[in-house]
């Protein structure tokens, strides 16, 4: 049965997948079980949404708003009590492959007087758990992104060069985020708006990103410094 599996998702997902021998048949059959349980979720939620591939995986108290503005491909998966809000001008995009950890949310409203942009993401993408994407300005990531738990990303930022009037009547700035492909964001990592994390760049667990990386570099620290270039 394992092997079986074993096969279906390599085929799924284009790469090998080998589960790790030391998985009893217990553990195995109770991660099925929940597995298909989620995939029913999955189908009984893909005629509401605008696009859908096929096998996906929809968690227990999974909060999906603004169906019809969701754009998703196959093999996604959204774990238990995360939440995606496609209350946005345009469009939530979501590529192949993708996972939404346990208690993250991607986040779209913001105030009915002014709906967040959009966001698009690619292949092959996990977010970990207990992470929070604000999309005001326009948001994307590319393909085969890492990023660990407790993550956040803010693509706007408050006015307050008006010492008079309170900050929260100056009125907000948004600016585009994008990941770039192939990107390592460690646990607790801030990504605030403008910023541009390049091609196969490492944020170091910790850090708040407030200016664009360089292609291939580590970066880490408040706010993230160029420490060295990844080894060729």
């Amino acid at each position: 049965m394992i092997k079986g599996i074993e096969k279906i998702i390599t085929k799924l997902k284009g790469t090998s997948y080998i589960i790790d021998n030391n998985l009893t048949l217990f553990a195995f059959l109770g991660i099925l079980s929940k597995r298909t349980s989620m995939l029913l979720r999955g189908i009984l939620t893909q005629p509401f949404l605008l696009e859908s591939g096929h096998l996906f995986f929809r968690g227990r108290k999974v909060s999906l708003t603004g169906k019809k503005k969701i754009k998703i491909g196959k093999g996604v998966t959204l774990s238990d009590y995360s939440g995606i809000n496609a209350n946005v001008k345009n469009f939530v995009s979501i590529g192949d492959n993708f996972s939404l950890g346990e208690r993250s949310f991607i986040e779209g409203f913001g105030v009915m007087t002014d709906l967040g942009n959009e966001i698009t993401i690619g292949n092959s993408v996990g977010i970990a758990a207990n992470s929070l994407i604000s999309v005001r300005g326009n948001i994307t990531i590319g393909d085969d992104v890492i990023i660990g738990p407790y993550f956040s990303l803010h693509s706007e930022n408050h006015n307050f060069s008006d010492r008079v009037n309170p900050i929260r009547m100056q009125g907000v700035t948004r600016k585009n985020v994008i990941i770039e492909d192939d990107v390592w964001i460690g646990a607790k990592v801030t990504v605030l708006a403008g910023v541009t994390i390049k091609k196969g760049s490492v944020i170091a667990a910790g850090s708040v990103v407030t200016k664009d990386t360089t292609e291939f570099g580590i970066y880490g620290g408040v706010p993230a410094k160029f420490i060295k270039e990844r080894s060729r």
